[in-house]
């Protein structure tokens, strides 16, 4: 009976495996992960998907020269709104210039990020409604209130206007030209 005892003890009074928690915690944590790229990655994946043209080589920006952006004109035709060349940009490396159309006026940036690609935004600071910026090493800073974003990214780094880096544009090129579509711009609405 003693035998018949020890094999109920086995059973009974066994370790239960912490397996099935380790298992648990390890899907929680990769789901955890999951949602966090998918939600801020794609900030960046989205960033990523408007800079479609390059100057073909880096930029390195002075740290301690201002480079201010320089005024140029547009043009609009067959519904597209002509922002800039991207020789102009070569050599201007940031330029600002403004739509005015449909009884719509938006002001537009294009600048050469550090990597060489080409960035449009809407060149607004939007809660305090500047709508010009300088570059300063690998930054990008509003004139009106200094909120400094990374040139590249866009990701804030001090200031009050943070979550409102320039509103980056989906553009093509045509030839030479950067190119927007001017009905992005009649339906552009401030996001404060």
């Amino acid at each position: 009976m003693s035998s018949k005892n020890s094999k109920k003890e086995k059973f009974t009074n066994q370790k239960k495996s912490s397996a099935p928690i380790y298992i648990a915690s390890t899907i929680v944590a990769i789901a955890i992960f999951a949602v966090i790229y998918f939600v801020v990655g794609n900030k960046d994946s989205d960033l990523a998907s408007k800079t479609t043209a390059s100057i073909g080589q880096p930029v390195k920006y002075s740290a301690s020269d201002k480079l201010q952006q320089s005024d140029v004109p547009n043009k609009i035709e067959n519904g597209k709104v002509i922002v800039t060349s991207l020789n102009t940009l070569k050599d201007k490396k940031f330029v600002w210039t403004e739509y005015k159309a449909n009884g719509k006026r938006v002001p537009i940036t294009a600048m050469v990020q550090p990597d060489g690609k080409v960035l449009v935004a809407v060149s607004i600071c939007e809660p305090c409604n500047s709508e010009r910026f300088h570059i300063t090493g690998n930054k990008l800073i509003c004139n009106a209130c200094g909120s400094v974003w990374d040139l590249q990214t866009l990701k804030g780094i001090t200031g009050g206007c943070l979550d409102y880096p320039p509103d980056a544009l989906t553009y093509s090129i045509d030839g030479d030209n950067l190119e927007v579509p001017q009905s992005v711009l009649d339906a552009w609405q401030p996001r404060v």
